[in-house]
């Protein structure tokens, strides 16, 4: 397993508690720039083997509005449900003690929840480690997971490139950092997870 593997594996099960089986984490889907949710700014977003979707938020704007929270998990859900995920988990990154308590009680007045459905109150310092070890953008090349760094510059390409300069993709690589171990078992649903608030000691 990779390291930007490893890393949000150690972040979804230890910090978050996901009790998913070891196959579903072959294929991680890191975006440390995520599209905003609606008028809701996030700060992260990881797509775990299909199964699990993840939103990170910060305290001020899931605060900003008694609504707030309500939105994002309604707009969250149609995603997980729209996309065929099988759980969410919303992240609220906060070092407020008291921040864990006020969104419990919201949270627990929402309506359509499901047990499919998990909110976290997670310490920056925690959030930080995890995005800080994922700092080299990575790309899905055929079957073998495989690191690829992307220079932007012709000129700082170690190597040929095959079809010559004419089909050298001179672009920035964003968004998702993505690499798919190679992997030919069946990916299984998450097993059945417990405890809907989490703050992480």
């Amino acid at each position: 397993m990779n390291s930007m593997n490893d890393s949000v594996k150690e972040f979804v099960v230890n910090v978050l508690g996901c009790g998913c089986p070891e196959e579903v984490f072959r294929d991680i889907e890191l975006n440390k720039t995520p599209v905003p949710m609606g008028a809701i700014p996030l700060d992260f977003e990881i797509r775990v083997g299909g199964r699990l979707i993840i939103f990170g938020v910060t305290e001020k704007n899931i605060l900003s509005s008694d609504a707030a929270l309500a939105a994002l998990v309604a707009a969250g859900t149609k995603i997980r449900d729209g996309m065929k995920f099988n759980r969410i988990r919303f992240v609220v990154i906060s070092d407020d003690a008291d921040c864990e308590a006020m969104l419990s009680a919201r949270f627990a007045q929402l309506p359509g929840l499901d047990d499919r459905i998990h909110m976290h109150v997670v310490k920056k310092e925690l959030i930080n480690r995890m995005l800080k070890e994922n700092n080299t953008v990575m790309e899905r090349r055929g079957e073998m997971g495989e690191l690829i760094t992307k220079p932007t510059i012709w000129h700082e390409m170690e190597g040929p490139v095959i079809g010559g300069r004419e089909h050298y993709q001179e672009k920035s690589y964003g968004g998702f950092d993505h690499l798919k171990e190679a992997d030919t078992v069946k990916e299984r649903p998450c097993k059945q997870e417990t405890g809907d608030v989490k703050e992480a000691q």
